[in-house]
């Protein structure tokens, strides 16, 4: 039986219509579930002026380069901050390069010196630990552990004896009063006491060559530029 015109051309708007919105579905999937293995052609919008359509793959990889960006960024500022920190120890002890006050400026011939708190700051930072057996750090007072006015080289030079053993460090003494004076005294930031411990006792007895006794009995070990004196609770260490 034979259809009539109006039915066929009502069938005729339906398919269109059915295939119109087809070819819709396939282009919004295309903008939002694209892989980015294979890629699949952009489809231009056929409004007057509009934009061809960007591929999934190329927004993903704009998204992706973006938060490198802010990634790197934020790694360099804080290599930055590290690398500030460092220079401010690996430049001390430098002829010329040196001062005679507390985190100050340079003055030739003169030691660079570190403020308390810059000094346990640097320690901390690297990992050692610092004790006070009054619980103070005034540099005036005995029972205290001070490291006002230390030597930038001497604070350098107890991390690097931290690092090369990896055993715990923890200064019991500084610059306070009550040690022996002299030219390379706690006083004037040339050495620490460091608290005895199993695994740093065996890396300085190992490690250093015996050098005789002291004249109040300690044992002497040293190394080029380092004196160790094994005292009875703590190793007194003279970095020159």
């Amino acid at each position: 039986m034979g259809t009539r015109p109006c039915k066929q051309r009502r069938a005729r708007l339906t398919a269109g219509a059915l295939l119109a919105l087809q070819i819709s579905l396939i282009a919004l999937a295309s903008h939002g579930t694209a892989a980015a293995d294979s890629p699949r052609p952009s489809i231009a919008v056929t409004a007057a002026g509009a934009p061809a359509a960007v591929r999934p793959a190329r927004l993903r990889a704009t998204a992706v380069g973006a938060y490198d960006a802010g990634v790197l960024a934020a790694a360099r500022r804080y290599a930055r901050s590290l690398y500030r920190q460092a220079s401010a120890v690996s430049t001390a002890g430098r002829p010329g390069g040196e001062s005679g006050r507390p985190g100050g400026k340079s003055a030739p011939g003169q030691p660079v010196r570190l403020g308390h708190a810059q000094a346990t700051q640097l320690l901390r930072n690297a990992g050692l630990r610092w004790m006070s057996s009054g619980g103070c750090s005034n540099r005036r007072v005995g029972t205290c552990t001070s490291l006002e006015a230390v030597r930038a080289a001497t604070v350098e030079n107890v991390i690097a004896l931290k690092r090369r053993s990896g055993c715990p460090v923890v200064v019991t003494g500084g610059t306070e009063v009550g040690h022996a004076p002299g030219r390379y005294s706690h006083h004037r930031g040339y050495k620490l006491d460091i608290e005895l411990n199993p695994c740093i006792n065996g890396y300085i007895t190992r490690e250093h060559v015996l050098d005789g006794v002291r004249g109040d009995g300690a044992a002497l070990y040293r190394d080029e530029g380092t004196v160790y004196a094994r005292e009875s609770d703590h190793w007194d260490i003279l970095f020159l």
